[in-house]
């Protein structure tokens, strides 16, 4: 499979992720940290606009749009339903408010350098920082679903995750045969493997040791 064939895969992966995860909420078997899912939307569509300003190709934005615009419905949903979205623990508050800030720190880069503000010969370090700060935020974002998964492991389901691992893998590869391993652009899909893969792994046991069904 060339890079296209395993963006587009990649990101019917992440779809039919969205698809199963949805039916589970509807089911109530499944608990969206709302916090999180928060944070997943407008962090996912901020990724997808700044990639697309760095002219990534079709194959590697695929996977972003599908996931901004799936999270974005799960996060309405979540925040709909959620009795506090804000977090209870200090920890996640810190979480919450760091990614924020991250945040704001990309997307102000992003807007100086489209408009001009930072100097020819400093733009691939604005990329790189750029990237590198949203790729951090994606760890602040998690944090409130990662704590709540660790305690509290029967509020998600292993499928959906696992799903999800595996569209950041063809991801991932689909990078690799684009730009090579030494591109700033495949900290995304790593990044997402590890987390995405934790929690399939965690609710997975947890579930097994229950005797519960992870399909």
């Amino acid at each position: 499979m060339d890079a296209l064939q395993l963006g587009v895969f990649a990101a019917l992966l992440q779809v039919a992720g969205y698809a199963f995860y949805g039916s589970k909420i509807l089911r109530r078997d499944i608990r969206p940290n709302a916090a999180s899912w928060l944070m997943f939307a407008y962090g996912t569509s901020l990724l997808l606009v700044v990639e697309w300003d760095r002219d990534a190709s079709f194959a590697l934005l695929a996977l972003p749009a599908a996931c901004a615009l799936s999270s974005i419905v799960v996060a309405f949903h979540a925040l709909r339903k959620a009795e506090a979205w804000w977090p209870e623990h200090v920890i996640e508050r810190t979480s919450f408010g760091l990614d924020i800030l991250l945040t704001i720190a990309y997307v102000s880069a992003w807007l100086f350098l489209i408009n001009g503000l930072i100097a020819e010969t400093q733009k691939d370090w604005a990329d790189i920082f750029i990237l590198l700060f949203v790729n951090i935020a994606t760890f602040t974002s998690f944090y409130p679903l990662l704590r709540q998964v660790y305690h509290h492991p029967y509020t998600e389901h292993a499928t959906p995750w696992t799903i999800w691992t595996l569209a950041y893998v063809a991801l991932g590869v689909a990078t690799i045969i684009e730009g090579g391993i030494a591109t700033e652009l495949l900290i995304y899909p790593v990044t997402n493997i590890a987390l995405h893969g934790w929690i399939a792994a965690r609710t997975a046991r947890w579930r097994y040791q229950h005797g519960v069904s992870i399909a």
